[in-house]
């Protein structure tokens, strides 16, 4: 289930964002703002400059299931 928290999002993890429709994945990260920039999984524009506190963490797995993920989704077209 999807939990709305104030984890610090990281490349490659899956989110929703408020007033946004369809699920992202994180591909950039910057501090200063806190914001992010999000792919769509199913295509479309990418939508940079997200605030951090409107996203939803989708995935919640382990670091040992991180990588085999971002590899999978990176070769699945």
């Amino acid at each position: 289930m999807a939990k709305h928290t104030v984890r610090l999002p990281q490349k490659g993890d899956r989110v929703g964002a408020s007033g946004r429709e369809g699920v992202f994945v994180v591909i950039g990260v910057h501090e200063n703002p806190n914001i992010a920039d999000l792919r769509p999984l199913k295509g479309g524009p990418l939508q940079k400059g997200i605030p951090w506190r409107t996203l939803t963490f989708l995935d919640e797995e382990d670091a040992s299931q991180h990588a085999p993920r971002i590899v999978r989704e990176a070769t699945k077209k």
